[in-house]
């Protein structure tokens, strides 16, 4: 029989340290293609949160003003908390910022006709008897306008293809009145004709707070008016400044910040600047230039 001869212990442990070279380079890579993959993904998925946040804003702000009649001059509300008109229906064309907090972040309001209209076939106070059942339910805000005058109040009652005014929940009369500011206690009935357009009425503001995941730090939140409460919901984690600049009517591009001074009613421009918390986000290594989120937005109504 013909000796046969195996490997030595040598030759075994060089074979064994060049496989866990291999199998460390091997698992190496995998490791480093995870790390990439993960860092994609966060970086993806922040990506679309900012789309979001930047598509609802853009169409907040676009639609500011808009009351489906074109008289957003004449606006009365006989919306009252305790007695006086709440902060969340300062008109002023639709359109109302504010100076920056002590994290100098600035929000803004918005306010506007939306959703599906409706046209009014008679009215008998309380009663808007409309061409169609509207899209609206007992405690919403809406809108009824004419070519010379808007109201605002709070629906009291909805049926099929009606709705009502009654001097309840939020309403302070029944009359839709003609003075602004509204005065509850004189109150001059308006009876709107056919063709008046009714529609739901949207007032929104977009502000930074300490988040509800982590109050460490903080968010945009986008908040609407329910039943005249304020609801708010967490649009975009980690951001560490919102700021606005109005572009002004006839003058040359050049959007300036908010003052105590400016005429709301005549921006018809916005531009957004939103700045991402370092912090938050340091797992996707972005510079200051990509987390800086900006952009303009014309008013459509004015």
């Amino acid at each position: 029989m013909r000796y046969q001869r195996g490997v030595t212990l040598t030759e075994l442990l060089v074979a064994l340290m060049l496989g866990l070279l291999l199998l460390g380079g091997v698992f190496g890579v995998y490791l480093s293609n995870q790390t990439t993959a993960r860092t994609t993904e966060d970086l993806s998925n922040l990506q679309n949160r900012i789309r979001l946040a930047f598509q609802v804003m853009s169409y907040d702000l676009r639609s500011a003003g808009f009351l489906g009649c074109n008289n957003s001059e004449r606006v009365v509300s006989v919306v009252q908390v305790a007695g006086v008109s709440p902060a969340w229906l300062n008109w002023q064309g639709g359109l109302v910022g504010t100076a920056a907090d002590a994290a100098n972040n600035e929000s803004i309001r918005v306010m506007y006709g939306a959703g599906q209209s409706s046209s009014v076939v008679n009215h008998v106070p309380p009663r808007l008897n409309l061409n169609q059942r509207p899209e609206l339910s007992v405690g919403d805000l809406a809108v009824v306008c004419d070519d010379t005058l808007t109201s605002i109040f709070q629906v009291s009652a909805v049926g099929n293809n009606w709705l009502e005014h009654a001097a309840t929940g939020l309403n302070c009369a029944v009359d839709l009145g003609f003075a602004n500011p509204f005065v509850c206690g004189s109150a001059r009935p308006r009876l709107y004709p056919t063709d008046a357009m009714v529609m739901q009425f949207a007032t929104v503001r977009w502000f930074v707070a300490a988040s509800e995941v982590d109050a460490n730090f903080n968010s945009l939140f986008r908040e609407i008016i329910v039943s005249g409460a304020p609801v708010q919901e967490e649009v975009l984690f980690g951001v560490e400044r919102l700021s606005f600049a109005y572009q002004m009517r006839n003058t040359p591009f050049g959007p300036v910040p908010f003052s105590a001074a400016l005429d709301m009613t005549q921006v018809v421009g916005v531009n957004v600047q939103i700045i991402l918390a370092d912090a938050v986000y340091q797992q996707i290594s972005m510079g200051e230039e990509m987390r800086t989120v900006e952009f303009f937005v014309a008013v459509r109504n004015r």
